[in-house]
């Protein structure tokens, strides 16, 4: 959907449009392109609930499903074969470069997703060079880059203010033993943009986490944590579990052991019920350790039980931490802290701070961060830090290496934000990003329902995410990324992906006929089929088993009737057919039938108008 469309859509919605302008613009659309202002419009009205529940909404439609590995015909082994060959002429040097070196290289991410019909197609590219927005590979191919580098990248690759400031540091050479004069100025700086009181580097996220847990353990002198399902918090085995049927914790895999299992609690995110069960082992929880918004699942944005967990965890002594991985800078300056008006007593931070170069940074108040260094004590009298402390060490947590690049980065985030960084008036930045960001997910969106397609794409803030409803990394989906790469843009295989600051308009929309070119592709190759009725009802009870926040910016249905386009009249009181209640709308409880209704009351008008100019 072009900008221009959008801006329709939007104008409809906020009342910022007439009859006869609206009019004028919709019938210059084509019908595929009529269909779509109309999904779009239903995304808009529904909310994201109403539309990850009612995928396929059309009434007279069916929905499809991407087949599996299971499903292949001899027509599909055939495109694949056929894809095969395009690919190896299109990355030859990349392919090339697995098999001369994986016998000394080894790579974790490298099995991650494989599928066996598609093995010729599953290597990772070699990169020549990142610029702005876009990668270059050795076979001389440029792309988009939407992989975020993981959640690292926010304002582009290689970025003038950070190659400065790490060339003017390597210039000074890279003493570890010593403090340099920029640690403190970015300790400052990092505690005035987030609001905590003390900063501790660390050499990653992972050990972040590990010692951010160390820590309340010391504070409380209590073993236990709490983690949620569908969480990522790093590597260390200190945090890493996994919950049975029966709600025990166990190892997550060969390795990692039982034993360090056992002290974790490992909970459903978002439901209140289990905050019973917190309180219940409230005297053995050293912490509760929480993934703000999941990477892996940013549709679950559950803030009432965030809330409620940071009144819990004050009032039975337990320290709350937030990992601030992917969410810290990226959805506000202040993270998702600031974002929900949260504050945890400890976060966690990497990715985006390092500004590139590997590092890990542990924020908090001095109640906890005060065991560490033992707090703050003078050299010119008799105090002595606080006999309480626990272990910290690493070589390179102070590299001035990567202390030159967060300061940049943080400086950089500071100079693009207005006002107070701790009002909530506060102009960030990252809230056009976001705005860039919502716009490519509502008109992919809009595609995926106008097409009957069981895709969604979930976001919070610049974090985007693809999401195969019917499916967990299926055959479609795989090829799908494949396709998306020889279309030149740039993914991450684990499935977030991210805008920048470096992306343009063009970038996007490149980004967006990208995705719906794979896509048709697809529906063209057969690897999209019918579903079956029965079928179709058990796709859409997971979609309401799995469903999201409404979104928050849902336009009611009172504000759409007060315009040109929602005016209805009412006997003797009485709605008319089709008449919907606000709260259904702002609710995201809209049905399939609901929604036909209420966009054939704006076609209806629309043409009751049309006709009028007529006569």
């Amino acid at each position: 959907m072009s900008v221009e469309m959008n801006e329709i859509a939007d104008k409809i919605l906020s009342k910022n449009i007439d009859k006869q302008e609206a009019l004028r613009n919709f019938q210059k659309l084509s019908e595929e392109e009529k269909d779509l202002l109309t999904s779009q419009l239903k995304v808009k009205l529904s909310g994201d609930d109403a539309l990850k529940n009612k995928l396929s909404a059309k009434a007279a439609g069916s929905t499809l499903k991407a087949i599996d590995q299971r499903n292949l015909t001899e027509e599909h082994q055939n495109y694949i074969e056929q894809l095969n060959q395009e690919y190896e002429k299109f990355v030859p040097e990349s392919k090339k470069n697995i098999a001369k070196h994986q016998h000394y290289f080894v790579d974790q991410r490298r099995p991650f997703h494989l599928i066996k019909d598609l093995k010729k197609l599953h290597f990772q590219i070699t990169y020549q060079k990142a610029e702005g927005a876009y990668v270059y590979d050795i076979d001389g191919n440029k792309y988009v880059d939407i992989s975020g580098d993981m959640g690292v990248n926010l304002f582009g690759h290689k970025p003038e203010f950070i190659i400065n400031a790490v060339k003017d540091s390597l210039d000074q050479g890279i003493p570890l033993a010593g403090y340099s004069e920029k640690i403190f100025e970015t300790s400052k700086l990092f505690s005035e943009i987030t609001g905590h009181e003390r900063v501790l580097f660390t050499q990653s996220g992972t050990e972040a986490v590990m010692f951010a847990v160390r820590i309340a353990r010391a504070a409380t002198n209590k073993k236990k944590i709490v983690i949620f399902e569908g969480s990522y918090h790093g590597l260390s085995d200190a945090v890493t579990a996994m919950s049975d049927q029966h709600g025990r914790s166990l190892a997550m895999g060969p390795g990692m052991l039982q034993e360090f299992a056992e002290q974790i609690i490992v909970l459903e995110y978002g439901n209140m019920e289990h905050l019973d069960i917190i309180e219940a082992h409230a005297d053995e929880i050293a912490c509760v350790l929480v993934e703000p918004v999941q990477s892996r699942h940013p549709y679950i944005q559950p803030v009432e039980f965030l809330k409620e967990v940071r009144k819990l965890t004050l009032e039975k002594n337990m320290a709350l931490i937030f990992d601030e991985m992917i969410t810290g800078f990226r959805i506000s300056h202040r993270g998702a802290q600031g974002y929900f008006n949260i504050k945890a007593d400890i976060a966690t931070y990497g990715k985006i701070p390092g500004g590139g170069l590997p590092t890990g940074v542990i924020a908090g108040s001095p109640k906890y961060m005060d065991l560490v260094d033992g707090g703050t004590w003078n050299l010119d009298d008799d105090t002595m830090p606080k006999s309480k402390r626990t272990g910290m060490a690493g070589t390179h947590s102070q590299n001035p290496l990567k202390i030159a690049s967060v300061y940049a980065t943080l400086s950089e985030i500071k100079k693009r934000c207005k006002g107070d960084l701790q009002s909530d008036n506060c102009q960030y930045f990252q809230k056009e990003l976001n705005a860039k960001t919502k716009y490519l997910v509502e008109n992919l969106n809009a595609f995926f329902l106008a097409k009957n397609l069981p895709i969604t794409i979930d976001d919070f803030g610049s974090l985007f995410r693809f999401r195969f409803i019917d499916s967990y990394w299926g055959i479609t989906e795989a090829l799908f990324f494949i396709l998306l790469r020889m279309k030149g843009i740039e993914t991450n295989i684990q499935g977030n992906c991210f805008l920048t600051t470096a992306h343009t308009d063009d970038d996007i929309e490149f980004v967006i006929k990208g995705v719906k070119e794979s896509l048709e592709t697809l529906i063209a190759q057969n690897f999209f089929c019918e579903v079956e009725q029965e079928e179709q009802n058990n796709t859409q009870s997971f979609a309401t088993e799995h469903h999201l926040a409404p979104s928050k910016n849902v336009a009611t249905l009172d504000n759409l009737r007060q315009n040109n386009f929602g005016q209805s009249a009412s006997v003797g009181g009485q709605k008319e057919s089709g008449q919907l209640e606000s709260s259904q709308v702002s609710s995201g409880q809209v049905n399939n039938e609901q929604i036909e209704k209420l966009m054939n009351l704006i076609k209806a008008d629309l043409q009751n108008f049309q006709e009028e100019q007529g006569n």
